[in-house]
């Protein structure tokens, strides 16, 4: 890749105590294309008056092109704000003037303040490239305003890193590593939030991130957003653990599901936590009544046989003629708690109705199992008020106005779901739900930096 290389002007420069100053020593073995130089007025004064630092370069390097050098009035070079404009702006416009090649950076010359400067655009761009060179001699040249052209000449005869043995004194620091910190803290920051396909963008632009990180991030993306299988054609174990805990179709969507929900009540979204809250409990206690039903599919009672299944919506419609026909006691139920029961889509509220009607006509398959059930259902209080508001309004739930509807926390939700879901299914439930933050811990892991 062709180079250019942009340096401020130091007392140091061009040649101190008969070896090359910083920008000297990068030209002479770096060999950049071009050279753009940087002058506070003193050093521009000093230039103008006897053009040492460029004469002392096209000795060294007689095809560099030396660009119309950078000119300031900066009298005080150890403020920053003298020059914290003009530094980042011209190296911006030599990384777009000049897109296929490398911009060196010197870093040696110029007060602390503008190698401080330097360092930081070095580190925040691949292309810039930022240059240390180790000097001989620790010492400030004994800056001669003005010299005669036999002096400057005299000076560059003079100069030891002239003769072919000489060996480099240039290192490039690893800046990248500064910059990689910075992308990794924002990626940490998005990744505990579980932002995961924000984060997995900045890690696709990155190439410090680890493939081991953007596997694990583009697994934990296409998780939350729900699309479990492709997920697991991703990454289905990992470091020997696996990582789906259930592979029926119907258990493992309504824990990915829950486990969403997790997340929201997490990130106090409670908004979506609590639109999420009527299809899971219509998945979860449709499956629970399937599941614990006495006769199943062939019970004339089973709500599925009192409904009618609409392929078009995707959905079941509890029809109240073969509410009638199968179970008149449960209409004669229905008929009280509406005033009058009409056909109705199937949902939460209707199974839990159902799962009342199952506990008093002994039609469940496993007695202890369902008091349990219920008990936890009893405790759901005003959830479905609290869900109707926000599902019909456009209401901001807020930890205040959920506890004052509901009379209990969000967590305190989550445990009373958590603990239907293991009645149900059991205690892989609870290693479940360590999912996003056992993930989370492998990724902040796998984001360290390893020397």
């Amino acid at each position: 890749m062709k180079r250019i290389l942009f340096s401020p002007i130091g007392s140091t420069d061009p040649i101190k105590n008969c070896h090359d100053g910083a920008c000297l020593h990068i030209v002479r073995h770096y060999q950049p294309e071009r050279v753009l130089l940087f002058f506070t007025k003193e050093m521009g004064d000093t230039e103008q008056n006897d053009h040492r630092y460029t004469t002392a370069i096209k000795h060294v390097a007689p095809d560099c092109i030396i660009d119309p050098p950078i000119y300031t009035d900066i009298v005080d070079p150890s403020r920053y704000e003298a020059f914290s404009q003009i530094l980042p702006q011209t190296v911006a416009d030599l990384l777009e003037k000049y897109p296929d090649h490398e911009i060196l950076l010197n870093l040696s010359s110029g007060t602390p303040q503008i190698k401080t400067v330097l360092a930081i655009l070095a580190a925040d761009n691949d292309r810039c490239i930022g240059i240390q060179t180790v000097t001989p001699v620790r010492a400030a040249n004994d800056h001669k305003m003005v010299m005669t052209e036999k002096e400057i000449q005299d000076l560059i005869a003079s100069n030891y890193d002239n003769e072919p043995e000489t060996e480099s004194r240039l290192e490039e620091p690893p800046l990248s590593v500064f910059r990689y910190y910075s992308e990794r803290n924002r990626i940490v920051a998005l990744i505990r939030s579980y932002e995961y396909q924000a984060a997995l963008m900045l890690a696709e632009q990155s190439p410090r991130v680890p493939e081991e990180a953007k596997v694990l991030l583009r697994h934990a993306a296409k998780r939350v957003a729900l699309l479990p299988a492709e997920a697991r054609e991703i990454l289905s174990s990992y470091r020997d653990t696996e990582l789906f805990f259930f592979k029926g179709y119907k258990e493992e969507s309504l824990i990915e599901y829950f486990l969403i929900m997790q997340i929201d009540q997490e990130n106090d979204h409670l908004s979506n936590f609590m639109l999420r809250i009527s299809p899971f409990l219509d998945k979860f206690l449709l499956d629970y009544v399937q599941k614990n039903v006495r006769g199943g599919r062939q019970n004339p009672k089973n709500i599925l046989n009192l409904s009618r299944y609409i392929k078009r919506k995707g959905s079941y419609r509890l029809e109240r003629e073969r509410i009638k026909q199968a179970a008149p006691k449960w209409l004669t139920r229905l008929d009280r708690k509406y005033r009058g029961y009409k056909d109705s889509d199937l949902s939460f509220t209707l199974l839990i109705y159902y799962c009342d009607y199952m506990q008093e006509e002994g039609l469940t398959k496993d007695t202890k199992l369902h008091d349990d059930m219920m008990a936890e259902l009893g405790k759901l209080g005003n959830i479905r008020d609290l869900r109707n508001n926000v599902a019909h309004q456009i209401t901001n739930v807020t930890r205040e106005s959920f506890q004052e509807v509901t009379q209990m926390t969000p967590p305190a939700l989550m445990a009373i779901f958590t603990q239907m879901l293991i009645l149900v299914y059991g205690g892989k439930v609870k290693e479940a739900l360590t999912t996003y933050s056992r993930i989370n811990s492998w990724l902040e892991e796998a984001l360290e930096i390893h020397e």
